[in-house]
């Protein structure tokens, strides 16, 4: 016997006033934006460059790591955005440590072996070091050398990267 299928409809496939709820699925696409956001990295840490000095040009590809901020411009040597001492008492010293700059160093550096301590943070001794490109070499030599004296001694200097 052949089957016969029955003229009568076992449900009903098209339902009318459906709208499509659009509120789940944003919260959804806020979902995966923010994981997206918080999973881009850049290498190292961003550097927003003092206004007052020009970076010098390089074609170093080394990436910038986190660690204490030194500014050297033409005016002011500043620590983490703090005035420490002027460029004119730094070319006046005859000597290479500029004894402002080491306590203040020597300072930072107590405050991070105690946090070492603490918190289970290695102290690394990192400074990274924005200089003028118009500042004198015995100057950056002070500076340092001052760093060095401070418990500072993994210096890196921020450049502009030359592309060409």
């Amino acid at each position: 016997m052949a089957y016969v299928p029955s003229r009568r409809k076992k449900h009903d496939t098209f339902v009318s006033g459906v709208k499509l709820n659009l509120t789940s699925m944003m919260d959804m696409f806020t979902i995966i934006l923010v994981f997206l956001l918080k999973t881009y990295t850049s290498e190292g840490q961003m550097i927003q460059p003092s206004e007052s000095l020009t970076l010098p040009k390089s074609s170093a590809t080394a990436p910038h790591e986190v660690a204490l901020e030194l500014v050297v411009s033409k005016e002011m040597v500043m620590l983490n955005d703090k005035a420490i001492v002027s460029m004119a008492e730094v070319k006046q010293q005859s000597g290479f440590v500029i004894e402002p700059l080491r306590e203040e160093l020597a300072r930072h550096a107590d405050e991070a072996k105690a946090m070492e301590k603490e918190l289970d943070i290695a102290f690394s001794g990192k400074v990274v070091i924005q200089g003028d490109k118009t500042i004198e070499y015995r100057d950056l030599v002070k500076v340092m050398a001052t760093c060095g004296m401070a418990e500072y001694p993994n210096m890196r200097l921020v450049v502009y990267k030359n592309i060409n």
